[in-house]
């Protein structure tokens, strides 16, 4: 019998969340609790563990986003993290795709862009109007509402007009959400 495949993040989206995502709120002191915790930010490795960067989260939010609860404040750094990824060559190259090819097209290849950025995470989505996709998420690393403040943000970058994206079902590690958007 074949040992588990470790989950990983790999560092572009490291890179988008932390470095770019974070801009210039992330001050020299937050970048040595960061390296404290194992993610030396000035020499990403090509992989981290999925529960690396979910502690490395757990510990950015509440400094980051003192007002808001950890589902706003993790809504926040998945919103934050898109606009980052949109920095890297990869981000560059799905904005444009996003752009091309609509909100629907662009969530029903989902898959494809979150694989990019991870070996674990499956979706699948399952269209239920023209304007409505449910995407299930295999796994959300327990930040859910992370994940949503990036379909909102890609959906935006996609010119999405009055998107709304809601929990289905979230039955963990997976989580569907809805995706409503105006044509």
């Amino acid at each position: 019998m074949s040992a588990p495949v470790e989950k990983l993040w790999f560092s572009t989206v490291v890179d988008a969340v932390f470095i770019k995502g974070l801009g210039t709120r992330l001050t020299p002191q937050l970048k040595a609790e960061i390296k404290k915790v194992g993610i030396d930010l000035d020499k990403l490795q090509p992989a981290y563990p999925v529960d690396l960067v979910h502690k490395t989260c757990k510990l950015l939010t509440p400094v980051l986003f003192p007002r808001m609860t950890e589902e706003e404040a993790f809504h926040e750094l998945g919103v934050s993290s898109m606009r980052g990824y949109t920095e890297t060559l990869l981000g560059k190259a799905l904005i444009q795709i996003l752009k091309l090819i609509g909100v629907r097209r662009s969530l029903l290849r989902m898959h494809t862009s979150m694989r990019s950025g991870n070996n674990y995470i499956e979706t699948f989505a399952t269209v239920i109007a023209a304007n409505c996709v449910e995407l299930r998420f295999s796994d959300v690393s327990g930040m859910p509402s992370f994940y949503q403040g990036i379909i909102e943000e890609g959906g935006r970058m996609a010119h999405a007009k009055n998107l709304h994206v809601t929990t289905v079902e979230s039955t963990p590690p997976g989580h569907t959400f809805r995706v409503e958007w105006d044509e």
